[in-house]
């Protein structure tokens, strides 16, 4: 997946922020709102509390940016963990917004996965990726939220665990789960890779 942005170095843009640089904190806000409000969708559906929250965060970022960790690691985990945190909290709170029905303690996250059957040349092919749209939209929204950060927000396994505050083993047995899947559905490497490339893509 390829990103025609230019590339940051974010841990100097962090160390910046650090130090009072306006500009670091715009930059870095600029780079990850998207990636950011596209993964609150997935938790509620209020364009405005997402944006509110992200804002928040960012607020929060230059009010207390000489308290900030200097190894802090991944700063677009960090950043997904505090929105995440963030909207979390504005629902816990807010009894006047609706959730998703299926909703629970678990996880606020969900989302339905869905290879476009476009992508397909024949009948098998049609068969195998309406089984992966209905096995992985079967799967507990905690393993969904893997999946997601995964392949659609290219976040590696330690950055999950941070973001979703879950041990790393957690969400290593995770991604070896759906690629399992994908592997036991599609034999042939060469289909099922196409497929997982065109599916990610989204």
């Amino acid at each position: 997946m390829s990103n025609s942005s230019p590339r940051y170095d974010e841990l100097k843009l962090w160390n910046d922020l650090r130090n009072g640089d306006e500009a670091a904190l715009a930059t870095l806000l600029r780079l990850y709102a998207k990636s950011l409000i596209s993964y609150g969708r997935k938790m509620i559906n209020d364009d405005a509390l997402i944006e509110d929250c992200i804002q928040e965060v960012f607020i929060q970022l230059w009010q207390y940016r000489q308290n900030l960790k200097i190894d802090v690691g991944s700063v677009k985990a960090y950043l997904f963990a505090a929105v995440r945190r963030r909207i979390i909290s504005e629902i816990k709170k807010n009894e006047t917004i609706s959730l998703d029905e299926h909703s629970s303690s678990e996880s606020y996250f969900d989302i339905d996965f869905s290879i476009e059957e476009k992508i397909v040349k024949d009948e098998t092919e049609l068969h195998r990726v309406r089984l992966i749209n209905e096995r992985l939209n079967h799967l507990p929204k905690r393993q969904k939220e893997v999946v997601y950060l995964k392949f659609y927000k290219e976040l590696s396994n330690q950055e999950i665990a941070e973001t979703m505050g879950v041990k790393y083993q957690s969400v290593s047995n995770l991604v070896h789960e759906a690629l399992t899947l994908l592997r036991t559905l599609f034999p042939d490497e060469a289909i099922w890779f196409g497929l997982l490339v065109c599916f990610f893509e989204w």
